[in-house]
């Protein structure tokens, strides 16, 4: 016998993965739809060690000019478990008008494409569960 409350559990997970992704697909397009291509500079990785002290990861700090002229100082949205970059090296990046500190780096689509698995995966969850629930 098949449990609906289990098929609604993984319903509703795939549809909050769904949702997100869009929400998250959304603001990623409107913060940088229409962004600043500048130089950036490498000053700095901040380290923090996961609990319980397994993995070290680095969060890169860079410094670019904003087209007005004022010096922004700005961390990289993600993590790493390496420096991808030394400190010195100057990189291509696209900051927000809206939001100047908000930068990624020209050319990288991989926030974009994780946000587009969100949406596949929540799609895929959410059929996947009405096909079982159809056919018992």
């Amino acid at each position: 016998m098949v449990n609906m409350d289990d098929f609604s559990i993984v319903f509703i997970v795939g549809l909050l993965t769904f949702i997100a992704g869009i929400f998250s697909l959304k603001r990623e397009n409107r913060l940088f739809g229409d962004s600043v291509n500048t130089t950036a500079k490498v000053v700095a990785y901040y380290e923090y060690t996961d609990y319980p002290n397994t993995i070290t990861m680095y969060t890169m700090a860079v410094e670019y000019y904003h087209s007005d002229g004022r010096l922004i100082q700005a961390r990289e949205q993600s993590s790493s478990n390496r420096q991808k970059y030394p400190v010195g090296t100057e990189l291509k990046i696209a900051y927000s008008k809206e939001k100047p500190d908000l930068f990624i780096l020209s050319g990288d689509n991989s926030r974009k494409i994780i946000m587009v698995g969100m949406i596949i995966v929540g799609l895929a969850m959410m059929t996947a569960i009405g096909v079982v629930a159809l056919n018992s």
